[in-house]
């Protein structure tokens, strides 16, 4: 993510659950309308920098995966986003400079 974007919360705050999206493999044919398309793998993509997050059946395996971020972190209610694990940190950085200038603001 770029410096002169910011994270924005308001995106996640109605979402329920993290959609799931399934990567397809087109097998070779003659006829594309017709090809058989075989199911590869499902994954998140990723809400801070809009990675692949692969579904594995080990969850100590997988690159990253859902997280609820609390009231007392965002100031809104729970909200439930997916992450890259080299997306965490950058995140809670983030996260401070919006709680940080809320506060200020406040004054």
């Amino acid at each position: 993510m770029e410096d002169d974007e910011k994270f924005e919360l308001q995106k996640f705050c109605g979402r329920t659950k993290v959609p799931i999206y399934t990567k397809y493999k087109v097998q070779d044919s003659s006829n594309v309308i017709n090809c058989k398309r075989k199911k590869e793998y499902d994954y998140f993509i990723c809400d801070f920098c809009g990675n692949e997050i692969e579904i594995k059946k080990k969850q100590e395996e997988m690159v990253g995966g859902i997280d609820v971020l609390p009231y007392s972190l965002t100031g809104m209610h729970n909200l439930k986003i997916a992450l890259c694990n080299k997306c965490v940190k950058p995140l809670l950085k983030e996260l401070e400079k919006i709680k940080m200038e809320s506060d200020t603001s406040d004054l």
